[in-house]
């Protein structure tokens, strides 16, 4: 994986709860599951409308596809929902002067570091391109909960990236055990 993947930190920090009745068209929604074990993500489509990576029976099962459901069933017995301020999100990615530059001249590291991450550079569609790249995916059964799970499948539908913080925060939690 690239260096654009938000650590779970800073991925907290772009995440906005919202009523039911604040999701708007085209949203990353997403809710926390199992006491905040993981997080499930979807695309909101409108009139209580969600297209999301799951069974439609519940998040796991032997039926895992691209399809639609609604703002409750997708909730389940998740107290809120937040969104994914995208606005901060891309922010957190783009290469500030202050990051790069310190007393004692350009930091050359965090400079390579920064033109990496936007190596990789999110392309942030609107809500309707986000909500038809949804739909170009229903009935979709290509699920891999580490390559191709609900948070990449939103994400993917938003910026055209796919990723996980979820995953990239458990691969780097194994490489510090091994240590």
């Amino acid at each position: 994986m690239t260096d654009s993947v938000l650590r779970q930190e800073e991925m907290e920090d772009i995440k906005r709860v919202v009523k039911d009745d604040e999701i708007q068209f085209g949203d990353v929604v997403g809710v926390h599951r199992m006491d905040g074990l993981y997080d499930h993500y979807g695309i909101y489509t409108g009139n209580g409308g969600m297209i999301h990576y799951a069974d439609p029976s519940g998040d796991w099962g032997k039926n895992i596809v691209v399809h639609r459901t609604t703002v409750d069933a997708f909730k389940e017995d998740s107290e809120y929902l937040f969104v994914i301020d995208f606005d901060k999100f891309v922010k957190k990615h783009g290469i500030s002067i202050f990051d790069i530059i310190t007393p004692d001249g350009i930091n050359v590291q965090k400079l390579f570091a920064a033109l990496l991450r936007n190596s990789n550079y999110y392309h942030l569609y609107t809500q309707e391109e986000t909500v038809k790249r949804a739909e170009s995916r229903l009935g979709e059964r290509s699920y891999n909960i580490a390559t191709n799970n609900c948070e990449h499948f939103a994400i993917w539908c938003k910026t055209g990236v796919s990723e996980s913080t979820q995953v990239e925060n458990f691969l780097q939690m194994i490489r510090e055990i091994r240590i």
